[in-house]
């Protein structure tokens, strides 16, 4: 069986996350894509009053408006229920047991780019296909260079996703939330309301 990995510490959840996952589904056809909010990111400082139950609940919301994808895509808890950092390597794990042998991880340029920093990646590229899709123009001849090292040194197995991304980041649009901009560009509605009725990002 075919699965796809998005992951993300989705902080909020943005229509750059949830239209990134809906072309990585369409373009891979997985039989289940699992939407992953990650717990205690390994390579990202986050704040003390950080609520990853928050985090997730958000994302449930925003991948609930598009109900053709009902049953395919699932937003999982399998790294908030997990003790200590959340490291990709592990997930897979996880996943595997579950019966899926055929495994794609979602990479963006920023993470496509700092790959081999990460916990055991050698074992992750062995184990899956990266679905990269750049984020940045101006990143893809450095995302070129490191896609051909990744093939060449660990044989990578690596699908190219065309996507047009949205240009926003979390970071940014906690700011915008901060400084009482109109973030429905980039927001779904539903996110907007929860982040309204719990006063978050203020």
């Amino acid at each position: 069986m075919k699965v796809g990995i998005f992951g993300g510490t989705f902080n909020p959840i943005h229509k750059g996350h949830t239209e990134a996952a809906y072309a990585f589904f369409r373009y891979v056809s997985p039989d289940k894509l699992f939407v992953i909010p990650t717990k205690i990111p390994p390579h990202k400082a986050i704040k003390g009053d950080d609520d990853p139950e928050i985090r997730l609940e958000m994302t449930k919301l925003a991948f609930s408006e598009k109900k053709e994808y009902e049953g395919k895509i699932e937003v999982s808890d399998l790294e908030i229920r997990s003790e200590g950092k959340s490291y990709t390597y592990y997930t897979l794990q996880k996943i595997k047991a579950m019966g899926f042998d055929e495994i794609y991880l979602y990479c963006g340029t920023d993470m496509l780019l700092s790959f081999d920093t990460w916990f055991r990646f050698e074992d992750i590229l062995s184990e899956c296909t990266l679905a990269y899709a750049s984020r940045l123009e101006s990143d893809c001849a450095e995302a070129r260079e490191k896609i051909a090292m990744f093939r060449e040194r660990y044989g990578a197995k690596i699908l190219e996703i065309p996507l047009c991304p949205i240009e926003i980041s979390s970071s940014e649009i906690r700011n915008m939330i901060r400084e009482g901009k109109d973030t429905s560009a980039f927001l779904s509605p539903c996110v907007i309301d929860f982040i309204r009725k719990g006063g978050l990002y203020q």
